[in-house]
């Protein structure tokens, strides 16, 4: 019975008979041979080689964290059998090796406020061995010194910010606020992430077609940073018929100059605006100013002047006023 290799070399000359040189072959194929013969008979030798593993560091100090980037992998420099070191560079990208932060010397910082801290990785040796069970000795780490620091756990109150579009059907608005239950929520997590935290938003939702008033259940923007006591909230809008009011208001000349008359053009606009149905009756009891306030004008400009509206109910949406601006002539008075 023929070998495979001899069987496999055979049927490559078969192929490169017609175009490739015979002898190139041969010794194409007695050279990857002789490397793979090498190769193997080197891993029974002692060698030097680098290998970066990866590390899981656990048991912090009770309500501390780590604040800053230790390394997530560290290189090892290896001394041992080529078989070892294969075997290691074959296993090195699955499980961590784990240190144990209880379990280690480190020392403050000299001279620093804040809970800075180093260690030496000399002194993991003994552990990363043992954790390897590994015929390779572990010559030195790379860092040589790991710096790191602790924060503290913290725990505040934010309020929930409800992150909607809201598409009501026409003739139809959203009434007063927007509400949210419950409105805040305790985030914990590191100081100095806290900190820097105002508000949390909900994850957006876009509402179409809306008609009535709704409830919603919305899930809370989440963060690997911090925990949040809560996972979502309870939204409400209130959504209620509107429609439109038009009518014309004289307008109110304030701070007039003693010695002067101030004659506008016109002297009175027209107030468009929304309100709900349930507070028409309520909107037509309580009429609108609008104020032409001289002693917020210069009166020696040519140009048009403002007017204010100071008293706008809160149930009123979509306020708008023609004209927003009017012009003016000055008269002085007679003594």
């Amino acid at each position: 019975m023929k070998s495979a290799p001899g069987i496999w070399l055979k049927r490559i000359l078969e192929k490169g008979a017609g175009g490739i040189d015979r002898d190139v072959i041969i010794f194409a194929f007695f050279l990857l041979l002789s490397f793979i013969f090498w190769y193997l008979n080197s891993l029974g030798k002692i060698i030097e080689s680098d290998l970066k593993y990866p590390v899981r560091y656990i048991n912090l100090p009770k309500e501390r964290v780590l604040s800053g980037d230790l390394p997530s992998r560290l290189e090892l420099f290896l001394k041992g059998p080529g078989y070892s070191v294969l075997k290691l560079r074959l296993s090195g990208s699955r499980a961590p090796l784990i240190l144990d932060i209880s379990t280690i010397n480190y020392r403050r910082v000299p001279g620093t406020s804040t809970l800075s801290y180093y260690f030496l990785s000399s002194g993991l040796i003994p552990t990363l061995k043992n954790q390897l069970r590994t015929e390779c000795e572990i010559v030195s780490l790379r860092p040589d010194t790991l710096f790191f620091t602790f924060d503290r756990i913290i725990a505040k109150a934010v309020p929930v910010i409800p992150d909607l579009e809201i598409l009501t059907e026409k003739q139809y608005s959203v009434k007063g606020n927007i509400q949210v239950d419950p409105d805040s929520v305790i985030l914990t997590g590191p100081k100095h992430i806290i900190d820097t935290v105002e508000s949390v938003k909900t994850r957006f939702k876009r509402l179409a077609g809306i008609d009535e008033t709704i409830t919603r259940s919305l899930l809370l923007k989440t963060s690997k940073e911090y925990s949040s006591s809560v996972k979502k909230v309870m939204v409400t809008i209130p959504v209620e018929q509107f429609t439109e009011a038009e009518f014309r208001v004289p307008v109110k000349i304030l701070n007039s100059p003693d010695s002067i008359d101030v004659k506008i053009f016109p002297d009175e606009v027209t107030i468009r605006c929304q309100v709900a149905v349930s507070d028409y009756n309520q909107f037509k009891e309580r009429p609108f100013d609008v104020v032409l306030d001289l002693s917020k004008v210069n009166l020696n400009s040519n140009d048009k002047i403002p007017v204010e509206i100071p008293n706008v109910p809160p149930f009123v949406n979509s306020l708008r006023v023609t004209p927003t601006k009017v012009d003016f002539l000055i008269e002085k008075r007679s003594k």
